[in-house]
């Protein structure tokens, strides 16, 4: 049962929300798409949600915390299948919320209808006094093998692009999906989003950091059972053309993303089940 002050409503909006409490921090997400929406410690928001974001039934929310899954990017064989999946544009079910001094937890539950798909996602959102945690576990149903990839795209707030570094991916191998997916090695040790950016980085350890001169913040980003991490500004131009971003919104924001894509991509036996996880702080 939902407690009479978690759920709201988003402001203009049909989506129905349910808001987290612990020890003074907050977390918001929605029930479609079991979408984070709102993350607040110690009075600090520390996810980006585009001020364009349009909060409508089946359409995708610009910011947060969108689930890509089952499929990240566009469909592998059907160009008229929604890119990133249908996780994030479908009514999840609220399985179970508990709140306490130390600890407030919501499980969301989500049974794919998808013919290729019979598949079973659990999604639990954590959050105590020192971070935000997020798991999604995914069980095949069926009596075949799927390929499944997925990706938590989590938008981080930034003072600037020319005063925000990624550091942790120096060294790790990458696809730059703006190069026809061309292959590489990251040499630098802080890594600055100053010009569109939009890669996979496969085997990028289990820690990165987000260090913002600009704000005097460092957010942690840690994950587990994920192969690959994406990282994502759109630029400027491609921002211009985007009606939920716009060129006045893309030098806020960072896309770190643990998933499973591309290389990393799985493949789960039948009646096997494969647990995502990434944890801000």
């Amino acid at each position: 049962m939902i407690p009479n002050d978690a759920l709201s409503r988003l402001q203009h909006s049909p989506l129905d929300v349910i808001t987290l409490r612990c020890s003074g921090n907050e977390v918001r997400f929605t029930l479609q798409g079991a979408h984070v929406v709102s993350y607040l410690s110690q009075g600090i928001e520390r996810l980006w949600l585009s001020p364009k974001s349009e909060f409508e039934q089946q359409r995708p929310i610009r910011g947060g915390v969108p689930i890509c899954w089952p499929w990240f990017g566009p469909h592998p064989e059907d160009e008229s299948q929604p890119a990133h999946g249908f996780a994030r544009t479908t009514l999840w079910t609220l399985a179970d919320i508990k709140e306490s001094a130390q600890r407030a937890e919501a499980t969301l539950m989500l049974s794919s209808e998808h013919p290729d798909y019979p598949l079973v996602a659990e999604y639990q959102i954590v959050l105590t006094p020192s971070q935000l945690s997020l798991k999604l576990t995914t069980r095949n149903l069926s009596t075949d093998p799927i390929k499944l990839s997925e990706a938590l795209h989590t938008y981080l707030p930034i003072s600037d692009l020319e005063t925000a570094a990624l550091h942790g991916l120096q060294h790790m191998a990458y696809a730059d999906k703006l190069l026809e997916y061309r292959r590489a090695t990251e040499e630098r040790e802080s890594v600055y989003l100053t010009e569109p950016t939009d890669r996979v980085y496969f085997e990028s350890g289990e820690q990165l950091q987000l260090i913002d001169s600009g704000w005097q913040r460092v957010t942690t980003i840690a994950k587990a059972g994920s192969g690959a991490t994406v990282v994502w500004n759109a630029g400027e131009k491609t921002a211009t053309a985007m009606l939920d971003l716009g060129a006045e919104n893309y030098r806020s924001y960072i896309c770190v993303e643990a998933a499973n894509a591309l290389d990393a991509s799985i493949t789960l036996q039948p009646g096997a089940s494969n647990t995502l996880s990434q944890s801000l702080s």
